[in-house]
């Protein structure tokens, strides 16, 4: 008899842990899968880490650069303090490196393509093809510096003389400069049309033999001989 109890005892003890290694089990599972989910987290947020280092790195770089265009342009409004960029005559002036600025601005006016109505716009585009016929190749900023305009503004001017084919530009982007293109140097010196008597109306050709849309009066009479 007692040797029946001891067997069910036994029967039962193993029953029990029959069912504690099953529930250890499952509860192990739910840690395995636990584990493998915080993993992914962990792998995300190491990969959110380094991307977050990726851009304090490109931060730091482009900081540099900027630091270093701050300091080439302070070096630079150095210089300009001490050798300022050549500034232009009053438009008043009637001459400008032996150029008839008013002649020249109503060529200008009329040139095939050129739709601007606008005088200001114009005389400033004037303005930058006699700096660059009076002084040669010039920087961005030295250009726009001696013609009094600012950097947007410059450079849309600038946009319509190159489309013009009177201005070009040479060298690297950042350390090119701007400069007359030998259809620009034609379109300066022929300032003073041929006249056929005074005060009359006279054509003339345009660098290409392309000829103005409308006439030009001429600005004063001839000398008699």
């Amino acid at each position: 008899m007692s040797q029946e109890m001891n067997i069910e005892k036994l029967n039962q003890k193993i029953e029990n842990q029959q069912r504690l290694i099953l529930q250890l089990t499952e509860e192990n599972e739910t840690l395995y899968q636990q584990f493998n989910h915080l993993m992914i987290r962990n792998n995300k947020f190491l990969k959110r880490i380094d991307d977050q280092q990726r851009i304090i790195d490109d931060l730091h770089i482009r900081l540099e650069e900027l630091q270093l265009i701050s300091n080439n342009q302070l070096r630079l409004n150095d210089r300009l303090r001490v050798n300022p960029a050549p500034s232009l005559v009053d438009w008043k002036d009637e001459k400008l490196v032996g150029v008839d600025l008013e002649l020249l601005f109503e060529r200008w006016k009329s040139f095939p393509g050129q739709t601007s109505l606008n005088t200001p716009n114009l005389k400033k585009q004037v303005r930058l093809m006699t700096a660059l016929y009076s002084h040669g190749a010039m920087s961005a900023s030295q250009l726009f510096s001696a013609c009094e305009v600012g950097g947007v503004t410059g450079a849309r001017y600038v946009a319509q003389l190159k489309k013009s084919g009177l201005v070009c530009y040479t060298g690297a982007r950042k350390k090119g400069q701007y400069e007359l293109t030998p259809a620009g140097i034609r379109f300066i010196e022929q300032t003073n049309p041929v006249p056929i008597a005074s005060g009359q109306v006279t054509s003339m050709e345009l660098p290409e033999g392309i000829p103005l849309r409308a006439n030009i009066t001429v600005s004063r009479p001839l000398e008699e001989e």
